[in-house]
């Protein structure tokens, strides 16, 4: 490709199916929560009829269908020296220039409808960006993969531009298979989200058709004699079908995962329906995240998510413009050593003051005593829940100690490690030198105790360490502060 700037350029035409796609899509994401808060979508259901139901469907797609002609028809990007500019805008057009060296994370996606073709769909996010910037989707793929290369080049990392991730076989530093994927799809929270769609749809549904199956209810209800016992057989049955589901949509998302090391970028290629190369360049990292679902921890799968400077103190860390990297055991761990140099989970953590499981034993004893006392003025001395909240109350002493047990930190040399809790875990490392913000907070009982919580501020959002020893604090808050400002002067 010419260095050159070249002239205003457009999308594909296939690039329409994806514009209407991903509106009708991020309507629905936007609004799913208040259709579904305070019963707003049964009541909504209940005033619409089916013929009315499907003309607003109509008139709905209908809707998108024309803004996304009007959005791809005004759409145009040009490609110049050092940077890419795009016009874009629905009634309002906005024109937007993004230079090639401040951009952190690249993505090209092939949509199973765009192979044929030989098109792919291209982002480009920078950092403190709340989404994607610049997103090109039906432009040619060799069009793609020299942008990317061209962004290699930028500054910092000029050797990166050699070869693409499929090129690299030697660089290869990790590859998840379907195990692997399938126990990320078992650990993951996805299984929860499906779990509360799955009742809010069926119990909508089963709203509105009680009525014309409340017969066929009634006499299967009446030929079991003991439906206590099928009762936890069909939860499980469903429980086994979502996570199932669960194991399998991972598998779908991630098929083939491929980490590839290409010396100052990291580049990750998975999907099935949507095949994905995500490209993060090396200095754009500002930490890592290891995590572990309750699940995760029975199956001994971790996640890792690769972090970047993000928009206000929004941490993403699933979406799909995260750089996740899925299905890791325990074995797989020294990864990290690949993202951050020399970064490798540290086998011991120093744990914070006993007086945290103190202060949290007596804020709940406190609590306890109040409750107690509220339900026996206004509901009486043998109400039933006397007994139940005493015995929340003994069933959460062990969940505080454990949590006081996952707290820890560790530091090498002048990398955090911040390791937070409780059936699940999180485990944080970054640089002292990408601190932007350190302090320290104390109360009075904190003081009382010489003690003190440290809040650092990263580029990916806050970590905090509470009930540390204030000596402790200070020198942590200090360390980074220095850190963070010769790192600073050797870049002026």
């Amino acid at each position: 490709m010419s260095p050159a700037a070249q002239d205003w350029q457009r999308l594909s035409g296939l690039a329409l199916v994806f514009i209407i796609a991903n509106s009708v899509q991020k309507t629905i994401r936007e609004n799913l929560f208040l259709f579904a808060g305070a019963g707003a979508g049964a009541a909504f259901t209940d005033w619409l009829g089916l013929r009315e139901f499907g003309l607003l469907l109509l008139l709905f797609l209908l809707l998108s269908v024309l803004g996304g002609l009007i959005y791809h028809r005004r759409f145009r990007f040009r490609l110049e020296q050092d940077a890419v500019r795009v016009r874009r805008g629905l009634i309002e057009q906005k024109e937007l220039r993004i230079r090639f060296a401040r951009v952190q994370n690249i993505q090209i996606g092939e949509p199973f409808y765009f192979r044929p073709f030989g098109l792919v769909r291209f982002s480009l996010q920078t950092p403190g960006a709340a989404e994607k910037e610049v997103e090109l989707p039906g432009i040619p793929r060799q069009l793609a993969l020299d942008m990317r290369d061209r962004i290699a080049q930028q500054r910092e990392d000029p050797q990166a531009a050699d070869g693409a991730a499929e090129g690299a076989a030697d660089a290869l530093v990790y590859r998840a298979w379907a195990g692997r994927l399938f126990l990320h799809g078992l650990s993951s929270n996805q299984v929860w989200v499906l779990a509360g769609l799955f009742f809010y749809v069926g119990g909508n549904l089963l709203d509105r058709l009680s009525d014309r199956f409340e017969p066929y209810l009634e006499t299967a209800a009446e030929s079991i004699e003991a439906a206590w016992w099928w009762a936890p057989g069909l939860l499980a049955l469903l429980l086994l079908v979502l996570f199932t589901l669960s194991g399998l949509l991972a598998i779908v998302r991630f098929h083939d995962y491929r980490l590839s090391d290409l010396g100052a970028r990291l580049v990750a290629v998975a999907g099935l329906l949507d095949r994905r190369e995500q490209t993060i360049r090396r200095p754009k990292i500002t930490g890592l995240l290891l995590r572990q679902s309750p699940v995760g921890r029975l199956l001994g799968c971790w996640t890792l998510t690769v972090h970047q400077t993000q928009s206000g103190m929004q941490v993403d860390d699933g979406g799909k413009s995260s750089f996740l990297i899925p299905g890791l055991r325990s074995v797989d761990l020294p990864v990290t050593a690949r993202l951050l140099e020399g970064a490798s989970l540290p086998r011991e953590f120093n744990g914070v003051s006993a007086r945290f499981r103190q202060f949290a034993w007596s804020r709940l004893l406190l609590g306890l005593v109040l409750a107690v006392l509220l339900i026996m003025l206004l509901l009486g001395r043998h109400h039933w829940s006397l007994p139940w909240l005493a015995a929340g109350s003994v069933l959460a002493l062990p969940l505080l100690h454990w949590r006081f047990r996952c707290w820890g930190w560790a530091l090498q040399g002048s990398r955090l490690w911040v390791r937070r809790g409780l059936l699940g875990q999180r485990v944080d490392a970054f640089d002292l030198e990408r601190v932007q913000q350190a302090s320290l907070t104390t109360s009075p009982y904190l003081r009382r105790h010489d003690l003190a919580t440290l809040n650092l501020v990263l580029p990916h959002g806050p970590v905090s360490v509470p009930f540390l020893p204030e000596a402790v604090a200070a020198e942590l808050a200090n360390r980074a502060i220095y850190a963070a400002e010769t790192a600073l002067g050797h870049q002026v």
